[in-house]
């Protein structure tokens, strides 16, 4: 939070501070086939842009780039960085940026928006948060020492969903974490899903191997379908492919060594 009160704007040497993280890891630029981008559709495999990349035609095009705390700085940050990767000719689906800029939009309506934007990094959104969540027990307790679906750690287990419950009254859609509509009662809280997986599984994978990694996505998967919500109101797809992405990678064992126990490739 303290680069809001240091940062003036994209003329400032801080500007990679004040760009969020595209979410994604780069494309080859020599790609010509498509690769699976991180919410689950095909994108050009050159993309997304590097960090790097955005960063400067950000810093090109807004001379004084929004660096404060409050909700509509935070949103222009993301609208003015997706503009930028399109600038570099490259979809808002290459990136998690757009589900992350909706879960900030989303809290225009929110009575509770200061206090939650005042648990978030300059550049945290309420999606960053619930993925977050879970993820970092998983990775501090669970990756050893869990016999699966019966052991009271389920709750390390089950990957985060990556996006905020939904009302369960709620009778309209909402917009899901990647910017399609979903039903507003959607996704289930986490606790409901890792019940939801605990009864249908009773050995849950719990290695670090990648096989062991896809096989808790695809059931955590499974439960939310058997809950009635789509895939879609969580970031778990996307996730997941780039997971299944790696079966296919010689360097494999050394990307997942650098990776929590439900950590992806696309977070």
């Amino acid at each position: 939070m303290s680069n809001a009160a240091t940062n003036a704007g994209a003329g400032s040497v801080n500007v990679d501070a004040l760009v969020p993280a595209l979410g994604f890891s780069p494309g080859d630029p020599n790609a010509t086939a498509d690769r699976v981008g991180p919410t689950g559709v095909n994108v050009p495999g050159r993309c997304p842009p590097t960090q790097a990349q955005v960063n400067a035609q950000v810093a090109l095009k807004n001379a004084n780039f929004p660096s404060g705390t409050d909700l509509e700085s935070r949103i222009q940050r993301f609208e003015k960085t997706l503009s930028a990767i399109q600038d570099l000719k490259c979809p808002a689906s290459s990136t998690t940026l757009l589900g992350r800029l909706n879960s900030l939009t989303a809290l225009r309506a929110n009575a509770n928006r200061d206090n939650i934007l005042r648990g978030l990094g300059l550049n945290e959104t309420p999606a960053d948060k619930a993925a977050a969540t879970g993820s970092g027990d998983a990775a501090a307790g669970g990756a050893t020492g869990n016999a699966g679906a019966g052991s009271g750690n389920i709750d390390a287990l089950v990957p985060a969903l990556g996006f905020s419950p939904g009302d369960p009254n709620a009778t309209a859609d909402r917009v899901g974490p990647t910017g399609v509509n979903v039903p507003g009662r959607c996704p289930p809280t986490q606790a409901q899903v890792n019940a939801q997986v605990a009864l249908k599984n009773a050995n849950f994978p719990s290695g670090t191997d990648l096989e062991s990694r896809i096989q808790r996505f695809e059931k955590t998967l499974s439960a939310i379908q058997d809950l009635k919500c789509p895939a879609s109101s969580t970031t778990l797809l996307g996730r997941l492919n780039s997971l299944t992405a790696l079966r296919g990678n010689a360097n494999r064992d050394n990307i997942l060594r650098g990776l929590g126990l439900n950590e992806t490739p696309a977070g």
